[in-house]
């Protein structure tokens, strides 16, 4: 199966000792939260592949300049995941 990569924002929040919790602005709700950056990454890449799952059309992907961050800490980074493996994976199951 072919490929099929997609990049986009999310916020990065941490909320507690090494605990992120992450949003995606170009989904309503679209949240996860990951222990520790590395997982943080990992959380958001999965998270935004089932999310993404189902859906014929994308969504447009905003700006990452464009993202107002209020909250101390927080941070924005793009985050790439595989679509057909989000598809491998639920096959599985």
């Amino acid at each position: 199966m072919k490929e099929r990569i997609v990049t986009y924002p999310a916020i990065f929040k941490p909320i507690e000792d090494n605990v992120y919790f992450i949003s995606f602005p170009d989904v309503k709700g679209a949240i996860t939260e990951g222990h520790g950056l590395k997982d943080a990454f990992e959380m958001a890449a999965d998270a935004w592949g089932t999310i993404l799952f189902d859906e014929k059309k994308l969504p447009k992907m905003t700006d990452p300049a464009e993202i107002k961050i209020e909250d101390p800490g927080a941070f924005v980074a793009l985050v790439s995941t595989d679509l057909t493996k989000s598809v491998a994976s639920f096959e599985k199951i």
